[in-house]
């Protein structure tokens, strides 16, 4: 159901983020409808080595031409199929990738916002793995209200969505950015 939500425009956010990933490259990526269109347009990228905790986008992504995919254990949930927990966190924090993507359940004027803890603290642990930081979300995340605060918009490198940002979310972006 959360893939047909804004498909055609996580579609569109995910070709942009992928035609800013090049062939070889290191990334990140975590359990999120965008960060799994974002794999469907990687599909055609070769030699990619992705770290991951989303059985999904581990799927997608491993038969692809020479790319190597690390999974991350841990409590697997069921409604996202992915790994949460002290074990993910750990298996994470042992990457150094050149991209991380991560998704989000909210943004507001302040940053990102993701509607569990437990997930807050893994994209906190991928954001920090990251020489270049990366949240996909289309604009209907603007202004949302969710639980967990994420990051600030100083912490990303790059913001990859289908609209212009409401003019308090667009300010913080102009001065962080």
């Amino acid at each position: 159901r959360r893939m047909r939500e804004n498909a055609a425009a996580k579609r569109a956010i995910a070709a942009a983020a992928a035609a800013m990933v090049a062939d070889g490259e290191t990334l990140m990526l975590d359990t999120g409808t965008t960060t799994a269109w974002l794999a469907r347009a990687l599909a055609r990228h070769r030699r990619l080595t992705v770290v991951t905790n989303s059985t999904d986008i581990a799927r997608l992504l491993a038969g692809g031409e020479g790319n190597r995919v690390h999974l991350a254990g841990g409590l697997l949930r069921p409604d996202s199929a992915a790994a949460f927990g002290a074990e993910a966190l750990g298996f994470l924090a042992r990457f150094r990738v050149g991209l991380t993507v991560i998704s989000a359940a909210a943004l507001d004027a302040l940053g990102v916002l993701d509607s569990e803890a437990d997930e807050a603290d893994l994209a906190r642990v991928m954001l920090e793995a990251g020489e270049r930081r990366m949240v996909v979300a289309d604009a209907s995340k603007f202004s949302r209200p969710a639980l967990a605060r994420v990051a600030g918009y100083g912490r990303l490198t790059d913001l990859v969505t289908d609209a212009a940002p409401p003019l308090t979310a667009a300010c913080f972006l102009a001065a962080e950015l």
